[in-house]
């Protein structure tokens, strides 16, 4: 408990961070009651607290929501500490979570989210020690009790990494929590991300199996970490084997069944590294472990001149192994010997860098901004081995592209054919400047030959295009793409955007004038933005919208840990929505700011339909006031357990009984130059006249719009989605669509009431098919349009309502 001389203690503390005073005033170890004092941090409620040694500081989560609105009693803000001033933000938050999330809301009316505060406690052991417990509990459906988890944080004097322990008793008596993946977690404040074998850069997947998973078994396949050019934060979790993560978050678990009457420990680590290499994760392993087997390399890099090279990154890869999982990808199977980057060191102002590593097989090259990467060296370590490097001349690009008229247009490029493995060093994946219609930018200039790849509006309106070549040093590579536009959706009054797009904001990697680049690049017909429970970024999006003349939908994600929603065309002269409230308090804080709500990604972890029975409010009728579902990019319609299959079945079960939810489409991308991009999957909405934010969200309310990931509908006037038909003389009604695919329309199905009418088969041609079906009701009804292409990407359009002539 925190007793009077510690009050005093912390009270002497924060005298002397205001009046400035040297480290050796402060105490090695110590605790700042209130909020933080952290840079930037977000720990700002009078019964958080920050410890801290002369290394590092962590600031938590008491008073203050944790960042995604689950559990309190977790990290939010990390900082390194230098002279006894505290340093700035480095994290989002770190956190352990239960089963890949942590948020139930609510157990017979018990607010399981804000952990009481006095759960949460610290305790100091003089100026040496000092250690956080936070005491929560968690219960999902269909148990009778909830776990018990207390969680333990401990930092010594000295130190520059954080010991974490969990204990998780499930209660005598209590049913079986089975299949759990429980361990710890870090989300990053819009910087670079690392993972385990196999994601890294960031493929977003959940229920990846890994490390010491017995089909998988590598080793040091435990650890991820949230890097920038001058810091880098790893978390890890002890025996995991199993990952969830993206570019935003990433996730290291233990999969095990949390049986009655039996508690199970997790320990893990965080450290926090004063630059952005990742070889001190495994030096600290090998700190931690003496039974391991290690060597040391070393050696001095070279710029193409000669000279000893500064702030090079030294990148040493090896094989590893991962198990897709059917959560992850529909499918069990091993892959093996994945070559991607184990760790890197940075090399010092003399371009020299030392790194201890297990003694293995290593192939090792450096990477530096605007050069062309050094030779590959491969290295048996086995005891101390010397290996120097020297990089050579980079290039520059300077590319250009037009559409079929000759009228400039930006895109997206990206280049294979070049090693790219650290993020902060520019990667693979560029955007025109939309002042200039072009893409400049450094690139390496290897022996082998190079393709740069030009995508607008590709998989929608038009297809890549390619341009090979070999590129020398020094040289710039100038080029112009033509990319011609197969189909033009506009011309029929129908325009694409993608609803559920990310900035700079927390976990978000993309800064505004770059997601509106590549929202320009996709060929999106529309700007919009959103942050996690944040505002703050629709005024500059607005402004650049404004610049070049384009519709503009101001959006935010109220985030509470239970389920996202959208306020497409929020009023954010308001304040920001509370994400703490019930949903359909929520819902109506949308409606308040003139919005109209979309329930985000409802069958994922933190999805509200996912979680809603343990949502305090979550079956109240207020709940239901939303307008539309999101579909994401993950729609897979052929899998009944594929969660846009599901939220498409909840759509249908609404239309089924006449009520017009409708949908959503939203890539959810946190960054434009991931795999998860601007424009992967779209909403496109019939407008009449000047297209306008208000106008294409209005259409989607009647709707007037479709999902896709590729196939393009036009319907005929008697079947525009959203409107409401009646039957012929004779009973029937036809309902009638031209498709057409720049991938090949595979198949395209009429659906009345979720059972198929009747499945058109096309042999992948891309010229536009009239599809048209009749159906003879007995009752009023509905009937929608599902179309496939050639790469297996679903359109679905909203449904046409059928009124029986009587």
């Amino acid at each position: 408990m925190k007793s009077g001389k510690k009050k005093v203690l912390k009270m002497l503390v924060m005298s002397a961070l205001m009046a400035g005073i040297s480290a050796t005033a402060m105490a090695a170890v110590g605790v700042v009651q209130g909020p933080t004092p952290i840079d930037q941090g977000m720990a700002n409620k009078a019964e958080d607290f920050t410890i801290y040694n002369d290394k590092i500081a962590a600031s938590f989560a008491v008073g203050s929501n944790n960042y995604w609105n689950m559990t309190t009693g977790s990290i939010l803000d990390i900082a390194m500490m230098k002279d006894g001033k505290f340093g700035t933000d480095l994290t989002n938050d770190i956190e352990f979570l239960n089963d890949y999330w942590t948020a139930t809301g609510s157990w017979h009316g018990e607010d399981l989210l804000h952990t009481p505060v006095k759960d949460i406690t610290y305790k100091l052991e003089g100026d040496k020690k000092v250690t956080v417990t936070a005491k929560t509990r968690y219960w999902t459906e269909g148990h009778k009790l909830p776990l018990n988890v207390t969680i333990q944080y401990t930092l010594e004097d000295g130190k520059n990494y954080i010991d974490m322990k969990t204990v998780v008793e499930n209660p005598a008596g209590n049913d079986a929590y089975l299949n759990m993946n429980s361990g710890y977690s870090i989300s990053t404040l819009a910087v670079n991300m690392f993972g385990p074998f196999g994601f890294y850069p960031d493929v977003k997947r959940t229920g990846i199996r890994i490390n010491e998973d017995p089909e998988v078994n590598t080793k040091y396949g435990d650890f991820v970490v949230t890097y920038g050019k001058n810091y880098a934060v790893a978390v890890n979790t002890d025996h995991a084997n199993a990952y969830k993560g993206s570019s935003g978050y990433k996730d290291v678990y233990v999969n095990r069944d949390i049986m009655p009457g039996q508690s199970y420990t997790y320990t893990g680590e965080i450290l926090v590294i004063p630059n952005g290499e990742t070889a001190p994760v495994i030096e600290r392993k090998i700190q931690k472990d003496p039974s391991i087997k290690a060597g040391v390399i070393e050696g001095v890099v070279r710029d193409p001149n000669g000279k000893p090279l500064p702030n090079a990154y030294v990148i040493f890869n090896k094989p590893g192994s991962y198990k897709k999982t059917i959560k992850s990808d529909g499918v069990d199977q091993v892959m093996k010997d994945i070559m991607q980057p184990f760790v890197w060191k940075i090399t010092d102002k003399d371009g020299k860098y030392k790194v201890t590593l297990p003694q293995d097989s290593y192939d090792i090259y450096v990477q530096s901004q605007g050069t062309t990467p050094s030779d590959v060296q491969h290295v048996d370590l086995k005891g101390n081995t010397v290996a120097d490097f020297q990089v050579k001349p980079g290039a520059r690009a300077a590319l250009t592209a037009v559409d079929e008229n000759g009228k400039p247009v930006d895109f997206k490029v990206v280049v294979t054919g070049i090693k790219s493995d650290v993020k902060g060093l520019g990667g693979s994946v560029y955007f025109t400047d939309p002042a200039t219609h072009k893409a400049d930018f450094d690139v390496s200039a290897p022996e082998n030959e190079l393709t740069f790849t030009a995508y607008h509006g590709a998989d929608y309106t038009s297809k890549p295009v390619e341009f090979k070549t070999f590129v020398k040093g020094g040289q710039t590579v100038q080029h112009q793409f033509i990319i011609p536009q197969l189909i033009h959706p506009e011309k029929a009054g129908w325009y694409g955007n993608d609803n559920h797009q990310h900035a700079d904001h927390g976990d978000g990697a993309t800064t505004v004038p770059e997601l509106f680049a590549a929202q320009l690049a996709a060929g999106l017909d529309l700007n919009l933005v959103l942050d996690h429970d944040y505002i703050g970024n629709i005024k500059p999006m607005r402004e650049l919208a404004n610049q070049y003349k384009r519709p503009f939908i101001p959006n935010v994600e109220v985030s509470p840990g239970w389920g996202h929603w959208g306020f497409l065309m929020v009023n954010d002269k308001m304040p920001c929505p509370d994400p703490s409230l019930t949903p359909g308090e929520i819902i109506q804080q949308g409606h308040d700011r003139d919005a109209l709500v979309v329930m985000h990604h409802p069958f994922t972890d933190y999805g509200f339909l996912t979680n809603r029975a343990g949502v305090k409010g979550g079956d109240d009728p207020s709940a239901e006031n939303f307008e539309f579902l999101e579909l994401q990019s993950t729609m897979d319609l052929s899998n009944a357990k594929n969660m846009d299959k599901r939220t498409l079945d909840v759509a249908e079960g609404y239309w089924n009984r006449g009520i017009k939810k409708y949908l959503s489409a939203g890539s959810d991308q946190h960054d434009a130059t991931s795999n998860l991009y601007p424009g992967i999957i779209r909403m496109y909405s019939h407008v009449d006249g000047k297209l306008t934010g208000r106008k294409f969200v209005n259409a989607m309310a009647e709707g007037k719009a479709y999902v896709t990931m590729g196939p393009i509908f036009t319907p005929a006037e008697q079947s525009m989605f959203g409107t409401t038909q009646q039957t012929a003389a004779d009973g029937t009604y036809t309902f009638e669509t031209k498709v057409q695919a720049v991938n090949g329309l595979k198949e395209v199905q009429v659906v009345s009431e979720g059972k198929p009418v009747e499945t058109k088969a096309f042999d992948n041609t891309t010229d536009p098919v009239s599809v048209q079906v009749k159906v003879k009701p007995e009752h009023d009804t509905w009937v929608n349009v599902i179309a496939k292409d050639g790469k297996d990407h679903y359109a679905v359009s909203n449904p046409v309502w059928v009124k029986v002539k009587k």
